[in-house]
């Protein structure tokens, strides 16, 4: 495939961010929220992302029905973090199947993209994914299709260690968030990040990569324990910090 020419995403609001991206490069973009009435744009389509905010279920169902309509050279992906080897090989193309993981940094401007190869990912649809994500100006990595990826490991760890710090009596939720941002020049400590992202979904990634991973990353009590008190973050007004 010489160059992408159309664009089409499936999903809701990360959806959406993700077609700003491309269309602000000149690439056609077609963003739809559902898959009725959509087989004229798909089968149009270059490549497919799949963008569902769902649960695996609602993902696998989109990406089996995009798999018998798109066109046959068309590439197929997914913005999930997981599992892209077993999903591609539900469909009739492993090799144009690919993860590509969307992150849009909360704090500013700035996106960055976890290509992820499966087993059977050619690697000429690694260099197109890469060659179009890099020509929208997106901070772009190819990784290998293991539970976290790198981000959600990296932070994952940062995080939990960080409240393991902090139930230990080694230091304050305030001042490991202040070492953070002078020593390492976050723009955040580990306490607002996991705030901003949601408690719950910190202890979730945690239970995941303990279970696949390694158990390093059994998570802290704390975060079971705010979990249940309902102290999943800033969008609960209260986590690790209290929010008007």
């Amino acid at each position: 495939m010489e160059s992408m020419k159309k664009v089409v995403i499936i999903g809701g609001q990360t959806a959406a961010k993700i077609g700003e991206l491309f269309a602000s490069a000149g690439v056609k973009v077609a963003i739809l929220d559902s898959l009725t009435d959509s087989a004229d744009e798909l089968a149009r389509a270059d490549i497919v992302i799949e963008a569902v905010d769902g649960d695996g279920g609602t993902r696998k169902e989109v990406i089996l029905r995009c798999d018998e309509v798109i066109p046959p050279g068309a590439i197929l992906a997914t913005t999930a973090s997981s599992a892209i080897t077993e999903t591609a090989s539900l469909t009739g193309r492993p090799g144009k199947f690919i993860g590509l993981n969307f992150t849009f940094n909360p704090f500013q401007e700035g996106c960055l993209v976890q290509i992820t190869k499966g087993l059977e990912t050619a690697a000429e649809t690694i260099k197109t994914c890469t060659d179009l994500l890099k020509g929208a100006g997106v901070t772009a990595i190819e990784v290998a299709d293991l539970p976290g990826l790198v981000l959600d490991r990296v932070m994952a760890s940062a995080i939990n260690e960080a409240a393991i710090m902090h139930m230990t009596k080694v230091a304050t939720v305030e001042d490991i968030d202040s070492v953070a941002k002078s020593c390492l020049n976050w723009p955040v400590g580990p306490f607002q990040f996991a705030d901003v992202i949601g408690i719950d979904n910190v202890l979730a990634t945690l239970e995941i990569l303990s279970r696949e991973v390694s158990p390093r990353f059994l998570p802290c009590r704390i975060f079971k324990q705010m979990v249940a008190a309902g102290r999943l973050g800033k969008k609960a007004g209260r986590g690790f910090y209290t929010y008007s």
